[in-house]
């Protein structure tokens, strides 16, 4: 379920939020094969309005499961956003919108932990490791997988005849 937020309670002052939303909820749909969200979005919040805003503080955390870009080792990468901020506008251009007297916040917690991905994820910092190598003609394993079929592999045969001495 989304996370909403009633507009009317922030006339009372600020609204403490939180627990946590599904990748499903999130609708998170990395298209990095090298990063996987599998495990929900933590965060603690606190909503107040300022004139014609609301402004969100908080924590985002999220695991997030990895493949090194170099090695291919799996590992796990954690998003830790503790001083967080959104300025949500409620009037002008940019205003959110709202669903009677509701916002829904799940677009601004999903578009900031996007942001927080690693671009080029990395098992440890200088990971400097090539892939593991497999049988004797020495190919990476993601050559390996590629070249599993006959007509293909005569293609890497013939490259692995190459002399360029």
């Amino acid at each position: 379920m989304p996370l909403f937020l009633n507009i009317e309670t922030l006339a009372n002052g600020h609204v403490e939020l939180k627990g946590e939303l599904s990748p499903e909820e999130l609708d998170m749909e990395t298209l990095d094969e090298l990063v996987e969200a599998n495990e929900p979005l933590a965060y603690a919040l606190t909503a107040e309005r300022t004139g014609d805003n609301v402004l969100l503080r908080g924590s985002l955390r999220m695991r997030l499961r990895c493949d090194c870009a170099r090695c291919l080792r799996s590992f796990e990468h954690c998003i830790d956003l503790p001083d967080w901020s959104c300025l949500l506008p409620l009037a002008g251009g940019e205003k959110i919108v709202l669903t009677g007297v509701s916002a829904d916040l799940t677009p601004y917690l999903r578009e900031d932990t996007f942001l927080a991905f690693p671009q080029h994820p990395l098992c440890e910092p200088g990971c400097g490791k090539t892939p593991k190598r497999t049988g004797r003609g020495a190919h990476s394993l993601k050559i390996r997988e590629a070249t599993s079929r006959s007509d293909e592999a005569s293609v890497w045969a013939e490259l692995d005849n190459l002399n360029l001495d």
